[in-house]
């Protein structure tokens, strides 16, 4: 637009030359009666703003020519109210810009633009302010419509309306080795996809109250389902697997604490919401230890059958020797020495028996005891002040509930390892570290522990569980662990 203004001013002055020249070769011959020079004023055309405003992901781009910086900086204000960033781009002024009020169409729609355009664009180019991008809802789209008929600069909108895509839903029932699936998916690849994995599982599936609507959308619960469909058939006695409304359900019963956090891991690690309904299977449990029972007694039942039978033939070798006896002395001495011996064998046998069921005893007892510290810990931190060595009410609580189970297990040695995150200085980590596993031996001591059977160890920021990426992390990543070394 500026380097039209010489040309127009050179075209001026050349119009103004010629016209001089010619009047100097002009001859009168009749009196001329002189009036004044007409001033001959060339109207210039006027040339309007144009500007463009565009989205990049939550971001927004102005470029353009304007008549000052105000009109920009009203329009970067009004981005800053509605919490967006307006960067100015490739843009100019030039004061003898019109502007015919299109910055304040402009401003009256920018709220409703950012709040429910994707992929938006304003544009006013040749005196028309054009709207393109894409909404969720028609009522969005008729809004910005009654926006832009509200004011009398012309106006165009483009807008495309994209309604949302609605999720599939389905549900799997497990019941022993009977599995069932209904739901409504997109297409029977989806189906077929679920019946596959089963078969390579060696299990069958059968389908109940299927519907499909190309109009449904799967965002993951498949591929899930399909990753935890091992473990979930393996482990669970009975339970469900349910997708509904983008959240993927799993609950049910399983065998054990190990399968529960097995199937816990899963869904952590799943990139879809998910939820975990799973408990332990008592009444499962509870079958496993009475068959357990009975099958120690009917093998205690044998032994004492054997030992019944042993002890009869002993004492018929006996009345056989006594008869013996007057007859053969010698030979029935004998006899008795064998007697004896093989009396004094059974006796070791059984003085081995139960050497062995005490030794199986203390090794159960020395399983619980790692089981209930795990469970302590699990449901409990060993918690500090922040950036000290000294513990929390909740912490001294904790340790307290230590105490205890190792009272109980007195053969039981372990050492207290702490860890921090990687948050701070690495030699004050480490030495927080060590402050705090020596506080908890020494509230242990305190609460009777012999001091042979603790050994605090700090680590600092070793041996972190996470990455230590985010707060959650460095959470888990602060800790304090018991290590069972030794009996």
């Amino acid at each position: 637009m500026k380097k039209i203004w010489p040309l127009l001013l050179l075209l001026l002055l050349l119009i103004f030359f010629c016209t001089w020249q010619k009047m100097d070769k002009l001859t009168l011959t009749t009196p001329v009666t002189t009036k004044p020079a007409t001033v001959v004023t060339i109207p210039l055309k006027e040339h309007p703003i144009e500007y463009v405003i565009e989205q990049s992901a939550q971001n927004y781009q102005l470029k353009g020519n304007f008549t000052d910086t105000t009109q920009q900086a009203e329009l970067a204000v009004l981005f800053e109210e509605q919490n967006r960033k307006l960067t100015i781009g490739n843009t100019s002024t030039n004061s003898t810009l019109l502007e015919k009020g299109s910055i304040a169409l402009t401003k009256e729609i920018i709220p409703h633009f950012v709040k429910t355009y994707q992929k938006g664009k304003i544009s006013y180019i040749d005196e028309i302010l054009t709207v393109e991008g894409e909404v969720n809802s028609y009522e969005v789209k008729h809004h910005m419509q009654k926006l832009l008929a509200a004011s009398s600069v012309a106006s165009r909108n483009n807008t495309h309306v994209i309604l949302p895509k609605k999720p599939i839903d389905f549900i799997i029932h497990h019941d022993n080795q009977n599995n069932t699936l209904s739901g409504h998916f997109s297409d029977t690849r989806q189906e077929n996809a679920l019946q596959n994995t089963f078969r390579k599982l060696n299990r069958s599936l059968d389908s109940l109250h299927l519907s499909e609507d190309q109009k449904l959308h799967d965002f993951g619960g498949v591929p899930l389902t399909q990753e935890i469909l091992p473990e979930f058939t393996q482990s669970y006695t009975q339970g469900e697997i349910h997708y509904q409304n983008k959240l993927l359900t799993v609950k049910g019963k399983v065998k054990d604490e190990a399968a529960k956090l097995r199937m816990e891991k899963l869904l952590q690690a799943a990139n879809i919401p998910t939820k975990d309904l799973t408990v332990i299977d008592t009444e499962y449990l509870q079958q496993l230890a009475d068959a357990k029972k009975v099958e120690e007694e009917a093998t205690l039942a044998a032994e004492n059958r054997k030992l019944a039978a042993e002890k009869a033939r002993l004492e018929q070798e006996a009345a056989y020797a006594q008869a013996q006896l007057e007859a053969e002395k010698a030979r029935q001495a004998e006899i008795q020495r064998r007697a004896e011996a093989e009396k004094e064998r059974l006796a070791q046998e059984e003085q081995a028996r139960l050497t062995r069921e005490a030794a199986a005893k203390k090794v159960q007892q020395e399983k619980e005891a790692k089981v209930n510290i795990r469970r302590l810990l699990k449901v409990e931190n060993i918690e500090f002040n922040i950036a000290k060595s000294t513990l929390t009410n909740l912490g001294k609580s904790t340790v307290d509930k230590l105490a205890g189970i190792l009272k109980k297990y007195p053969e039981i040695k372990v050492e207290i390892a702490g860890y921090t995150d990687s948050d701070g200085d690495a030699v004050f980590n480490q030495k927080l570290s060590q402050a705090r596993v020596e506080t908890v031996k020494r509230e242990l001591i305190a609460q009777g522990i012999q001091s042979k059977r603790l050994t605090a160890k700090g680590y600092g920021e070793s041996n972190p569980l996470v990455p230590n990426t985010t707060n959650k992390n460095k959470q888990r990543n602060r800790r304090v662990e018991i290590n069972i070394i030794g009996e």
